[in-house]
């Protein structure tokens, strides 16, 4: 069975079998990966953000690394990014990037469609902080090296907290 009709036959599987099915099978999204026509980096122009709390992202870009296929650094894309704003997400195969975060992005790593117009695998996109001579993604698993600082970080106490500390009656928040 080619691909292209395993991963049809996979995704309506997965809609058929409602909430049991949350994701596909890692294969699918490994091989996704695996057979992707290109896999690059793009600096990030604009993203417009889903109609109705979730779906389609309209993102334009430039490609600004190439690790695997025919797209040339300095190609302007336009495609989609499955994203969401707000709802609860329904189960099914599609992998959802939070639409705050592609907005904040200004670099993106992705396993894309050999087209004329590419379009992202099977939902294969890492946010990433900038481009690099190397991926972050592995093109033969699902692993992508972080590329957020996830450190916990200690914010300062604000007035509020500072006065109710002061008078004994607040947390130990402030000290």
């Amino acid at each position: 069975m080619n691909t292209a009709r395993r991963f049809t036959a996979a995704a309506f599987a997965a809609a058929l079998t409602g909430s049991a099915a949350a994701v596909l099978a890692p294969e699918y999204y490994e091989e996704a990966r695996r057979s992707a026509p290109n896999h690059v980096q793009i600096e990030i122009d604009d993203v417009s953000g889903p109609s109705g709390g979730m779906g389609a992202c309209a993102v334009k870009g430039k490609v600004v690394r190439v690790f695997r296929g025919d797209l040339a650094s300095g190609t302007r894309l336009r495609f989609d990014v499955s994203c969401y704003d707000y709802g609860k997400i329904p189960s099914g195969p599609t992998l959802w990037t939070d639409y705050d975060a592609l907005g904040d992005a200004k670099y993106l790593e992705a396993f894309m469609s050999g087209d004329a117009a590419p379009k992202i695998a099977l939902d294969q996109v890492e946010i990433i902080l900038e481009p690099r001579d190397v991926p972050y993604c592995d093109s033969n698993s699902l692993y992508c090296e972080s590329s957020v600082d996830a450190a916990a970080r200690e914010e300062s106490c604000g007035a509020v907290g500072r006065v109710w500390n002061w008078l004994g009656i607040g947390g130990d928040e402030c000290e």
